[in-house]
């Protein structure tokens, strides 16, 4: 019988694994709300991994509640066409959180020594893909920094675009960041990573050079207030 580990191998080497699928995924917003809520504006949200966006639709869904709308490619088949605006992080900070996320998969598994895994590289799956090559195809009027004041700039953004927002962003932290045996793990294997691409160059240039187009969106918001 195969091993937890042997069995997620076999989910990432599938061929009908969906973990590289990069469709685009974007929220639109309800043409109406219910009561006495006025909107005076619409935006739809494109949604990255690892990037902010699991507060975005918290802060979504609050305000909106299930009258979101899912829209996925071909776009032009939606009546909603409003501007669209996404969340952009510093690549290489958003790719690590990305693998972090990744090794959850594969536990205390050294699996960049794996050569069948490593034919993948640097992109497993939704969380480690370069946002570039969905943002060729879905290009946003508005980008959003994410750091650390990250909250505050979305309650600025809502604010200018007329958009529904009572109260503070809800801005938290990734669950995991408060468990202590999942940062453990995370934090060796990083530190595990990062020593075996010091002493295999060609890959950090590989990561590098794949992550290269990501950063005229980044350079767009580096210094965003």
């Amino acid at each position: 019988m195969p091993t937890p580990i042997e069995q997620s191998i076999a989910i990432i080497l599938s061929k009908d694994s969906k973990l590289r699928d990069r469709t685009p995924i974007l929220y639109a917003m309800p043409e109406k709300l219910p009561g006495q809520i006025k909107m005076t504006n619409r935006l739809r949200f494109l949604d990255h991994d690892v990037s902010g966006g699991k507060n975005v639709k918290a802060w979504l869904r609050r305000e909106y509640g299930d009258k979101l709308i899912l829209q996925q490619p071909p776009l032009e088949s939606y009546k909603d066409q409003s501007d669209i605006f996404t969340t952009i992080r510093n690549p290489h900070e958003r790719w690590w959180s990305g693998i972090r996320d990744f090794m959850h998969m594969l536990p205390w598994y050294a699996w960049w020594l794996n050569e069948k895994i490593m034919t993948q590289w640097p992109h497993f799956h939704r969380a480690t893909f370069r946002t570039h090559d969905i943002m060729q195809e879905i290009k946003p009027q508005h980008l959003i920094k994410v750091d650390e004041k990250f909250g505050t700039r979305m309650e600025n953004f809502a604010r200018k675009q007329g958009l529904v927002m009572y109260g503070a962003f809800p801005y938290n932290r990734a669950w995991r960041h408060n468990n202590e045996d999942l940062k453990k793990m995370e934090n060796k294997g990083r530190s595990q990573l990062e020593a075996w691409l010091k002493q295999n160059p060609t890959y950090q240039k590989q990561l590098d050079d794949y992550l290269e187009p990501d950063y005229q969106y980044w350079t767009q918001v580096e210094n965003q207030e």
